[in-house]
């Protein structure tokens, strides 16, 4: 269950459905250190390690249940997985279910459409503990700070402890069965089987955290060695208890320096292995300090302030997500006064449910044994209730908007164009927008995103490609996800005379700059993906080729340099005009398109209330420095230059939207709609090279 959950080794429920209290306090106070650090983290990227507290949370728990279950067997003889799970929905299930349906109301109220139903859809896979799989097979980016997160995405370490109790308690009972029947001492048995645990999952997590990070970070197979790490701190509880106590406090304050150094320092790379590495031993340094003997008095920890904050911790993180989600849109990314109200709200919201609804139930009778068959059926057929509505929720779509698209805007020249950009300025109301600002990020995508587009395989030939019967031209584009959304428009301006072939890859410049990557494995496919590209450009020699890369690659540069003032876009052009050389030598007709500017996504500034003003992005000195080196370069070259600021922006200001078409579905991506409705004017751009 919840590390946050938790109360430190908790008993089985005695009469009147209390529970005799082994809570430590130190431990109360690692957590309030642990969820302070995740809300700040979450809410202005400080400290930097933030994020780390949810894997103290992973060592708290291992450590808690297993006390917990061996105080049990201590006194009982036996354990009970009935009692046991008993008393883990009590704790867990009031403030998480309460979340799920506030955030999932919230969520339609505030955003709706698809935006909306997704989020339904992420509660009920954290009904069920499910979410950390989730959001793993969606390729979720735990560490983006842009685009439509979802309020529930922290649920994902819910998930992964479930999942590792799911199982746990069980191998215990028969590792004390097994040292029973063998008469072999309990706990090296389970120190064993622990160990075991440990090791495959730490070997497994470096390997996946190599190969496929994603994946890694949130999956309950590379998360379980934190676990178990925390259980064998309990295990060892006979051992730790040889401690002197004069050595008790300096061990606690060597895990804890050892733990604010991680909190403080440590970045993304490597997650889970090697980069949770520090924080949990530390955090397993500090328990063990603890355990076995007296609890040393560590004041950070041990006050009244921290203890209460740790007590709070489990409804404190179940509410800091969906508050910093919600709020960050009225906020300056990273403000100050941002941390300071998601604080407050989150603060006020974890205190009513911890003493309005967690406690109270947690230390109710509700499921205990003998507590009545219309309990276990109300109880049931709430669970039922609750699972159908977020199905019905997730299952809810947006009419289609058939209607509104019939009446979409032709665009016929930039003249028209420009009157449109002024209007949207100086628009005081939306307009009916097509798609709604909730559902542009899905409907806003291009048709060929499906057809393998975002990432080509080189070697299937038939892999993003759309040709037309009789077409003896092929048209070949490149780049990143700035050229996959130019399809819509480029097929449309080409028309039916014209075969087009993509050759592109998400996250992967087409532009050869040394720059930094995510992990080994991405470095790998991008490079293998720009020079297969190249290469299938030569095979295919195609009697035009448009390039497109998003101009913030300059941000990306290794060593970095400042972008203006270091060379950055000095360093961007060279490489641009070395590709548009190499590409020059396969055909004539090379077309590079300026990337659209950077901005805000509509579904975050177009919130309840707002007005099309606080969706107009102003456009800053990178993008037309990046634009110029490009042109200069590309033109050098004898190649096209295509500018598209004036398709987006009015004297340098951007509006959202272009009659009813918004014209980003995100920050960086065209709307399938906005593209296709610009293809007259790079069909008349690109004349000559198209045939036209």
């Amino acid at each position: 269950m919840s590390a946050l959950a938790q109360g430190i080794g908790a008993e089985p429920r005695m009469s009147g459905g209390r529970e005799p209290s082994h809570l430590r306090r130190d431990v109360q106070g690692l957590r309030a250190v642990a969820v302070l650090a995740v809300i700040a983290n979450h809410a202005v990227g400080w400290p930097a390690g933030g994020f780390l507290g949810v894997d103290v949370f992973f060592v708290i728990s291992g450590f808690i249940i297993t006390a917990l279950l061996l105080r049990e067997s201590d006194r009982t003889g036996r354990i009970s997985l009935a009692e046991f799970y008993r008393r883990r929905v009590r704790r867990i299930m009031p403030a998480s279910v309460l979340v799920l349906v506030v955030t999932v109301g919230a969520s339609w109220a505030l955003l709706g459409g698809e935006q909306a139903r997704s989020i339904a859809l992420d509660a009920l896979a954290a009904v069920f503990f499910v979410s950390n799989w989730r959001f793993a097979a969606e390729g979720t980016d735990y560490w983006a700070d842009t685009g439509d997160v979802s309020p529930l995405q922290h649920y994902w370490s819910l998930g992964v402890e479930e999942q590792f109790y799911l199982v746990w308690p069980a191998i215990l009972i028969l590792c004390l069965l097994f040292a029973a029947r063998g008469r072999l001492p309990s706990r090296r048995v389970l120190a064993i089987a622990l160990g075991a645990i440990l090791v495959g999952s730490l070997a497994w997590g470096a390997l996946e955290t190599l190969q496929r990070p994603g994946i890694a970070y949130f999956s309950s197979l590379t998360r379980a060695w934190e676990l178990a790490l925390g259980a064998l701190v309990a295990v060892g509880a006979p051992l730790l208890a040889r401690l002197r106590d004069a050595w008790r406090p300096r061990i606690v304050w060597v895990g804890l320096a050892a733990l604010a150094f991680a909190l403080l320092t440590s970045g993304s790379e490597g997650m889970p292995v090697p980069g949770a590495l520090l924080a949990v031993v530390a955090t397993a340094v500090v328990i063990a300090g603890g355990t076995g003997g007296r609890e040393p008095e560590i004041w950070p920890l041990t006050n009244r302030a921290s203890t209460y904050v740790g007590d709070l911790s489990f409804s404190l993180y179940l509410w800091h997500f969906p508050v910093v989600v919600f709020l960050a849109p009225r906020f300056d990314a990273h403000e100050r006064k941002f941390l300071a109200v998601a604080l407050a709200a989150t603060l006020v919201l974890a205190v009513v449910t911890y003493h309005l609804a967690e406690n109270p139930v947690r230390r109710s009778a509700w499921l205990a044994r003998g507590s009545g068959r219309m309990v276990w059926v109300a109880t049931i057929g709430g669970v039922a209730l609750l699972i159908a509505g977020l199905v019905a929720a997730g299952a809810v779509r947006p009419p289609a908007p058939a209607a509104a698209a019939a009446e979409r805007t032709t665009i016929t020249s930039q003249a028209q164009l420009d009157g449109l950009l002024r209007d949207a300025l100086a628009a005081t109301a939306w307009p009916a927008l097509d798609p709604a600002p909730a559902d542009v990020a899905v409907q806003g995508m291009p048709e060929e995103d499906g057809a393998g587009c975002s990432n080509v395989d080189l070697a299937d030939l038939s892999a993003c490609w759309f040709p037309h019967e009789g077409a003896e031209r092929t048209a070949v584009v490149m780049g990143d996800s700035t050229g996959i959304v130019l399809l819509p428009m480029i097929r449309a301006a080409l028309g039916d005379g014209w075969n087009v072939k993509a050759l592109t890859m998400a996250a992967c410049y087409q532009v050869d700059i040394p720059r930094w990557y995510d992990n080994a494995e991405h470095e790998r496919t991008c490079e293998e993906h720009q020079a297969g590209a190249l290469a299938e450009v030569e095979r295919i020699s195609p009697a035009l080729v448009f390039v497109s890369n998003l101009y913030t690659g300059v941000w990306h540069l290794e060593p970095a340099v400042d972008a203006l003032d270091g060379g950055g876009v000095y360093q961007w052009a060279l490489e641009t005009e070395r590709l548009a050389e190499q590409l020059k030598k396969v055909t004539d007709d090379v077309v590079f398109v300026q990337s659209p500017p950077r901005r805000e996504a509509l579904g975050e500034c177009a919130g309840a209330g707002s007005v099309p003003a606080d969706c107009i992005h102003e456009l800053d000195a990178l993008y037309r420095e990046v634009a110029e080196g490009e042109m200069a370069a590309v033109r050098s070259a004898g190649a096209a230059y295509v500018t598209v600021e004036e398709w987006f922006c009015a004297d340098g200001r951007c509006p959202a939207f272009v009659g009813t078409t918004p014209t980003m579905r995100d920050e960086m991506h065209v709307t399938r709609q906005y593209a296709e409705m610009l293809a007259p004017l790079l069909r008349e751009t690109v004349g000559e090279q198209a045939g036209g």
